[in-house]
């Protein structure tokens, strides 16, 4: 029986970049949160307690993203993906852990090579996931501004997005709701804040039409009338 084991690429938006929680093991090895599955534990267990043992982060939600093959096929290695708001969870390294940071995706410490691949795995998932579905909600705190959830876009997939375009059909796809609050954050008028229209973010046909925006893909030619009227 091969050994298994899962690791997680846990991705945050911070200082307007994509970022992905680290582990310092002993030894100054960066590394991602992970462990062996015991016998007998499910991976989503195995998962979801390797990440609250080693980090401190609780209570979200985690996607079997691939298995890979380690030690020439002798073991795998079961990799999740989670999408978090950093302000949402305090870090707290577990008794077998140094150390627990944050680190842009384009700025990360050395990682041997089977981590890099599971990282880079888990960034080209995110942004395809982000072309078709609002996932950049989950990585923001309750209440936010239409800005910061065009900045969360704006950094998981690497460009600019046209500002106008993108609140009018965030707006028309009816994903978020007036918080009735605002926030100053400097001079001027102080931006209204919005969150989550709540439920699991499923590709709804509402939605389309800002995944399509947010992807930058044409819009569909419209289906043929049916023949005979």
């Amino acid at each position: 029986m091969k050994d298994v084991r899962v690791e997680l690429v846990v991705v945050s938006v911070r200082d307007r970049a994509a970022n992905a929680l680290l582990v310092r093991l002993p030894g100054s090895v960066w590394a991602l949160p992970g462990a062996a599955v015991a016998p007998g534990v499910t991976l989503e267990a195995a998962a979801h307690a390797a990440l609250a043992d080693q980090t401190g982060v609780r209570g979200v939600a985690l996607e079997q993203l691939y298995s890979f093959d380690r030690r020439g096929g002798e073991a795998v290695c079961v990799a999740h993906l989670g999408l978090v708001s950093a302000g949402r969870h305090p870090l707290a390294p577990g008794p077998a852990v140094v150390e627990v940071r944050w680190f842009p995706l384009d700025d990360l410490p050395a990682l041997d090579t089977d981590a890099t691949q599971v990282l880079e795995y888990g960034r080209s998932r995110v942004r395809a996931k982000a072309a078709y579905a609002p996932i950049a909600l989950q990585l923001l705190p309750e209440m936010f501004t239409l800005g910061e959830l065009q900045t969360a876009y704006e950094a998981v997939l690497g460009h600019d997005l046209d500002t106008r375009n993108f609140r009018r059909d965030v707006l028309a796809a009816g994903i978020v709701e007036p918080a009735g609050r605002s926030r100053a954050d400097g001079p001027g008028r102080p931006a209204g804040l919005y969150r989550s229209c709540g439920g699991d973010f499923q590709v709804l046909a509402r939605e389309r039409r800002i995944a399509r925006a947010i992807a930058g893909a044409p819009e569909p030619e419209p289906d043929p009338e049916p023949a005979g009227g």
